[in-house]
């Protein structure tokens, strides 16, 4: 391992050998604080730290790899790999996904793929979601690209075992019975992608960090008042507050069915309604309580003052990152909160 570095200091005004030292570190990658490990150089002699574009360069990429592993988004050399496992040029892989010609060439070369194309290629890393994706983009493709595809599905499974498995459900969310840990409702896959397209038809600017927060008070909420939440989501712990476990495979479950699109603005990614819900699984009480989580998450102009706000709360405080919130001793706290701050919400309690 090299510790030291052959550079510039402008504190001593003089060329020196720099020791190499790593620290923790925050970086925002697309709006969001994203810790790490980066490398600092250190003059030997009056221990000033020296900008060095080489040292920071790989801190960027250091940053930019941990925010792809937060969001369970493929690296590069990934992407390369994928590309090699199907037989494609850049051109054909870029038609087969339904992207722009050059997309996958930026994504190889470091580009960050977005919600919409990330979820895409995790698509293209299954069998299932791959056929998908020939049959969609087929008149795309060359004779001979389609031939290469079939031909990389036709291999057999254990050539296959390093593609990712289709979610059939979300991890995280076990399949069991009604608990403290589930709001007393098994997890409902269909309540929870209807409860997202509702707050996204509903709440302004609803970008995904702060539909966590939204699903999460409506769910605690809904638990106070009615005795059982919305969606038998489970919550954990997360820096910038409460997130649904399993909240990447929700993001792909949405996308895949169409329910909602993501769009990117300015550095996130906002929820807009898709397709209209083929069946509503609300009761119209339940439509109300929903319409009254709108008001409560439309008073908080930004994701970080919902996420603020959930700070704030024992539930959270007292969990380490990670650890499942109960409902049985967060729900009453969360609605108190709630009424505290928008006192409307009481005529919607029937405890």
């Amino acid at each position: 391992m090299i510790d030291f570095v052959d550079t510039f200091c402008p504190e001593c005004d003089t060329n020196v050998r720099a020791i190499l030292r790593e620290q923790p570190a925050a970086l925002r990658v697309r709006g969001e604080e994203v810790d790490f490990t980066e490398t600092v150089a250190i003059c030997p002699n009056c221990g000033a730290e020296i900008g060095d574009s080489r040292i920071e360069g790989e801190n960027l990429d250091r940053a930019s790899a941990a925010y792809r592993a937060r969001h369970g988004i493929p690296s590069p050399e990934e992407i390369r790999r994928l590309r090699d496992f199907y037989g494609l040029s850049l051109r054909e892989f870029s038609r087969f996904l339904g992207f722009g010609e050059q997309t996958v060439y930026r994504y190889e070369h470091g580009d960050i793929p977005d919600l919409a194309h990330s979820l895409i290629l995790e698509q293209a890393q299954t069998s299932e979601g791959a056929q998908r994706l020939l049959a969609k983009n087929r008149e795309r493709l060359s004779k001979r690209s389609i031939e290469s595809i079939e031909l990389a599905l036709s291999t057999p499974t254990k050539e296959l075992a390093w593609m990712r498995p289709l979610p059939s459900r979300l991890e995280g969310q076990a399949e069991d019975a009604p608990s403290t840990k589930n709001g007393y409702r098994a997890f409902d896959p269909d309540r929870a992608m209807a409860l997202t397209y509702l707050l996204a038809q509903r709440c302004k600017d609803l970008f995904w960090t702060k539909s966590q927060k939204a699903l999460f008070f409506a769910d605690m909420f809904a638990c106070a008042c009615r005795g059982r939440s919305l969606t038998g989501l489970r919550y954990a712990h997360a820096t910038y507050g409460p997130v649904a476990n399993g909240r990447e495979g929700l993001r792909y479950l949405l996308a895949e069915d169409g329910i909602v699109e993501f769009r990117e603005r300015n550095w996130g990614e906002v929820l807009v309604p898709g397709k209209q819900l083929a069946n509503d699984p609300f009761s119209e009480a339940e439509h109300a309580l929903i319409d009254g989580i709108a008001d409560f998450v439309n008073s908080f102009d930004t994701a970080r003052e919902i996420s603020d706000f959930s700070h704030e709360l024992v539930c959270w405080q007292d969990t380490m990152d990670g650890q499942v919130i109960d409902y049985a001793e967060a729900a009453e706290e969360v609605a108190r909160a709630m009424e505290a701050r928008m006192p409307e919400l009481g005529s919607l309690v029937t405890r």
